[in-house]
């Protein structure tokens, strides 16, 4: 009968099966019964349903911020308004950077993660790189306590979590191995495209950058050299998820500061991540 339920989410609202799953499940939750056993739902809980599909339907709420977390890698994330959900482009490129670099894991004793949101960059770098630690960057307060604790959920340690715009906190000394940001990157002209669950709920701070999506890019990629000792057997040093409108002009800013520049596709087929060397050495060799 728990089908039923199921296809009733799915008629009301646009979640997959799974999704519809996770909202049950936390209908249900702290019902000790599990899910696949239960085959109706108490009055309480059938009301709860429909207030959830009710935000979800009507009001656009992301299910990340009806049942409050997101499943990312192997880490369990909690979200909360309007820190910016977790997104699968994000999971892919990252997913792939930790495949690429676990073998020169012993060369990585240092990265800097710029716009960590709810930490799951930094989190999940640190969580497959033990012995490496992460600074992990953001100007939102509010992101940063969401990002403690996440790390605290997930047993992390080996990352640290500080207020600053950008690089503006660090110390001139302070050198990584590797610079990855997820910044603000879509162009304001772009916000009426987006999904209302975006624009009604997502921090518009942490989506929207002046210049055509491009000028907090074209910070990190002018200042990043100063922050990074030069490693010319690493792959790449700075990885950046961009719009995928923004492939040919983030190579010509890279050039402007003497980076090489690969930019991969997502599972989508949009062009979303900048892999970057300041060597002569491309680093389009090293992705496949």
């Amino acid at each position: 009968m728990i089908h039923r339920y199921i296809a009733h989410i799915q008629q009301k609202t646009n979640l997959s099966s799974q999704e519809a799953w996770w909202l049950l499940e936390h209908v249900l939750k702290p019902t000790p019964m599990p899910l696949v056993t239960q085959n109706e739902l108490t009055e309480a809980q059938s009301q709860k349903l429909e207030e959830y599909i009710d935000q979800i339907a009507r009001r656009h709420k992301p299910l990340a911020y009806v049942i409050g977390w997101v499943p990312f890698l192997d880490l369990y994330i909690e979200v909360q308004p309007p820190i910016l959900i977790p997104r699968p482009e994000t999971e892919e490129w990252l997913n792939q950077l930790i495949d690429l670099l676990i073998p020169k894991s012993s060369q990585i004793q240092r990265i800097l993660d710029i716009g960590t949101g709810s930490g799951v960059i930094g989190l999940a770098l640190a969580q497959k790189f033990p012995l490496a630690q992460i600074t992990a960057l953001d100007i939102n307060p509010a992101a940063l306590d969401l990002a403690r604790k996440n790390a605290t959920i997930n047993n992390i340690q080996n990352i640290e979590f500080i207020k600053s715009d950008l690089f503006s906190a660090l110390k001139s000394d302070q050198m990584f191995d590797l610079i990855v940001s997820n910044p603000p990157y879509i162009p304001r002209s772009a916000l009426d495209g987006l999904s209302a669950s975006v624009t009604l709920w997502e921090d518009h701070g942490a989506l929207l950058a002046d210049q055509d999506g491009l000028e907090i890019l074209g910070k990190i990629i002018a200042q990043s050299a100063d922050f990074l000792v030069p490693n010319r057997t690493l792959p790449f040093q700075m990885v950046l998820e961009i719009d995928r409108t923004q492939h040919e002009s983030v190579k010509k800013i890279a050039q402007l500061h003497d980076w090489d520049c690969a930019v991969t596709q997502d599972l989508f087929g949009n062009w979303r991540t900048a892999w970057c060397n300041l060597s002569t050495q491309t680093s389009s060799d090293h992705l496949v």
